[in-house]
């Protein structure tokens, strides 16, 4: 088993774009996990809501989370700065909208350390919300619906920091970039896919992404 270095052990970096009514969650759900040796990193994606009203005093009275603000980039682009910016051995993922379970950073921990030579785990998803919201816009192929447990839900992702930064983080693409990701990772680590449903994952949100592509290439085509 490899030696850990002191804390934190564990980088949860966490995206936000104006989602102050709703960000609070995500933060707390982190606060409430078994595994207590992580950091937060709020990455926040140059919002316009106020968001840093609310997490300045968060910041000051809780010292294991930081929180970093730029321009808007989306997505890929703030993940990567998070795993740039992180601190931990292990760096994973949590969505502004989304929780964690209370349990989800030790179930983790646990597997990782009893298998030292995996470098990344994905999985472990329950999906919140209607059934019909479970299928989304295929990321090769967005014409065509796909069911959620047949994707890689990219927040879920957890690993070895080094490993994140020798992959080269994700591509700056516009929707799904873990779809891109996952296969690319496989050719040079060791992944492995777990079942541990500890990821809350809020679907058919109005404002989330995919819900903006959804609307995209199934909205009626109007004749001119």
């Amino acid at each position: 088993m490899p030696e850990f270095p002191p804390t934190p052990l564990v980088s949860v970096v966490l995206p936000v774009y104006n989602r102050r009514h709703i960000v609070q969650r995500a933060i707390k759900s982190v606060q409430n996990q078994t595994f207590q040796d992580w950091e937060l990193l709020v990455m926040d994606d140059g919002s316009t809501d106020g968001l840093e009203n609310d997490l300045a005093p968060l910041v000051i009275r809780e010292k294991r989370i930081r929180y970093l603000k730029h321009k808007n980039q989306k997505v890929a682009a703030t993940r990567n700065m998070g795993i740039h910016a992180a601190m931990g051995y292990f760096v994973t993922f949590l969505d502004s909208d989304d929780e964690f379970k209370t349990g989800h950073l030790e179930v983790r921990v646990d597997f990782m350390q009893a298998n030292p030579q995996v470098d990344f785990v994905h999985g472990g998803a329950e999906l919140a919300g209607t059934a019909e919201s479970h299928f989304v816009q295929d990321a090769f192929q967005p014409h065509k619906r796909i069911h959620l447990s047949k994707c890689c839900i990219g927040a879920t992702l957890f690993g070895k920091k080094s490993a994140f930064i020798q992959s080269g983080g994700f591509k700056r693409l516009a929707y799904s970039p873990e779809s891109e990701f996952l296969p690319r990772i496989k050719k040079q680590f060791n992944v492995q896919q777990i079942d541990f449903p500890t990821y809350i994952y809020h679907t058919g949100r109005s404002d989330s992404i995919t819900s903006a592509v959804k609307e995209k290439y199934t909205r009626p085509k109007h004749s001119t």
